[in-house]
């Protein structure tokens, strides 16, 4: 392993990183005008007791903690490799607990390999925190892609807890994007900024694999809409593909 690896697996410096992280976004949050449409659809979760999964894409949802409202627990999948022992130590800096695993990828091949990922616990653990009233976050897309593309995992998640997924994006127009897989947005303070709900997905317990499929696609579709929704009000158009399709 090289001296670089070896120090950012250091506990003192991905504590540092993450707290300067965590610094960072709590400035933004504060120092930014935020637009917020549909916020009346968590609300009636918050206000009515009743826990959902929030649903973003994956690079696109580190400021989202900041909107949740603190009386209400939530705990948001994350990782057990690559960055998110850092993403985890953000979290926590954020007030946020985290459940420690995979999501569950499509095609048999990626199947097998999530089974070593700590994937089925990491669903038997939201299961069982949906069960008891606490709300869950995840990313619908996974590594290492195709972005944009919803995995299996999460409306397994609905189907198995009957609990809804509730797509949601919040954006700025000050930002740097990475140049990886899932274009990892880091938000910039004194900026615009825009916050959108969507409609909640119901996925039925004795769903069918049509059925499932189905709801994967509506997760899908209601995600790439508040994602263009959250940039059309930060006056940012999304940029296109070779095939028409929007990229954000």
């Amino acid at each position: 392993m090289s001296l670089g690896k070896r120090i950012l697996k250091s506990e003192t410096v991905q504590t540092t990183i993450a707290f300067v992280a965590a610094m960072l976004i709590k400035l933004v949050r504060r120092t930014s005008r935020f637009e917020v449409r549909r916020g009346d659809i968590a609300a009636r979760f918050w206000t009515g007791d009743e826990p959902f999964i929030g649903a973003t894409w994956h690079g696109q949802n580190l400021i989202l903690p900041t909107f949740w409202h603190n009386w209400r627990e939530m705990r948001i999948l994350v990782s057990r490799h690559g960055d998110g022992e850092i993403v985890s130590k953000i979290m926590h800096f954020l007030g946020v607990g985290t459940i420690r695993g995979s999501g569950v990828p499509k095609g048999e091949e990626r199947r097998e390999k999530f089974k070593g990922k700590g994937g089925a616990g990491a669903l038997r653990a939201m299961v069982r925190a949906l069960g008891e009233n606490i709300s869950v976050g995840m990313t619908a897309d996974l590594p290492p892609g195709p972005a944009r593309r919803a995995g299996d995992g999460i409306v397994m998640l609905a189907r198995l807890s009957g609990c809804p997924i509730v797509p949601v994006a919040a954006t700025t127009r000050a930002r740097v994007q990475l140049n990886n897989w899932d274009k990892f947005t880091i938000n910039l303070p004194f900026s615009k900024g825009a916050l959108v709900w969507g409609e909640p997905i119901y996925v039925a317990r004795d769903a069918d694999p049509e059925t499932l499929e189905d709801a994967r696609r509506r997760v899908e579709e209601g995600l790439n809409a508040v994602t263009a929704e959250a940039d059309q009000i930060v006056g940012r158009a999304p940029r296109r593909a070779a095939n028409g399709a929007a990229v954000h």
